[in-house]
């Protein structure tokens, strides 16, 4: 007889701390996995919270999904699944799937426990933080195109302007590399050749690596964009200081002239 389980990605607009789902749960047993909480409600129900700001939950209806997050006092509580970056994945378990198969629309095994769910709310976890990131780099470029537009334009006083916009796009780069893990396998991994496979073939489903290669490709483009205009801004500032002391030149000179040459004769 198959059973069927419901994996829900959900960005969190505020901080989620081993406090709070201790106090919403009592009884949980908590765990950590990759810097992430994982918190066993019963044996086929857990939550799990990762360190990047994504919670999932595992076998949630999304009634109780909207109930968990309204009492968390998030405004997008009762239309998170349109307000809030979010991403499903249904699993069937049944005998007949020996070795776990993953579609694009359904992950299929045998078996189900706590680092099966870990693995699948870690994978879903990290494309929903993917998703943030893209959205993200999304309003960079737009912000990076209207910079290049007016390239001709900037001036000296633009300067901080692009400083505080390379200081967004360095923190995004910290934000996906020290964060996301996206390019490391999870240590669980390495002594399960079931779960290593479960893990690597939904992380294809959901093409992570690639999209993390693309969010990587924008994030260099981004910072040669800022680079340049920055490198611009400072050649018209050098431009500006080398006319100063020109002029500053010109007028110790005219009055050396005044003082020399003019006044004695006078």
């Amino acid at each position: 007889m198959s059973k069927n389980i419901l994996f829900v990605a959900v960005e969190m607009p505020v901080l989620i701390t081993k406090k709070d789902l201790e106090e919403e749960f009592p009884g949980l047993i908590l765990t950590t996995i990759e810097k992430s909480l994982v918190g066993e409600i019963t044996n086929d129900k857990y939550i799990f919270a990762s360190s990047f700001g994504i919670i999932t939950f595992c076998n949630f209806s999304h009634e109780e999904i909207k109930s968990f997050l309204a009492r968390l006092d998030i405004k997008e509580s009762h239309s998170y699944n349109t307000a809030l970056i979010n991403q499903d994945y249904p699993m069937i378990i049944d005998e007949e799937y020996i070795k776990p198969s993953i579609d694009e629309h359904t992950i299929k095994y045998n078996k189900f426990n706590k680092s099966i769910a870990s693995i699948i709310s870690l994978a879903l976890s990290q494309s929903v933080g993917l998703e943030i990131s893209e959205k993200s780099l999304e309003k960079k470029m737009v912000e990076s195109k209207s910079i290049y537009d007016k390239l001709e334009k900037l001036r000296i006083k633009d300067r901080a302007g692009l400083m505080s916009f390379a200081s967004s796009i360095a923190k995004e780069r910290f934000d996906i590399l020290n964060k996301l893990y996206l390019l490391d396998k999870p240590d669980i991994l390495w002594d399960d050749i079931e779960l290593e496979s479960l893990y690597n073939q939904l992380a294809l489903q959901l093409e992570l690596k690639s999209r993390f290669e693309v969010v990587e490709y924008k994030m260099s483009y981004l910072k040669e964009s800022v680079d340049f205009a920055t490198d611009r801004v400072n050649q018209k500032s050098s431009e500006f200081l080398e006319w100063i002391i020109i002029w500053l030149i010109v007028i110790e000179v005219f009055f050396s002239i005044y003082e020399y040459i003019v006044k004695p004769n006078l």
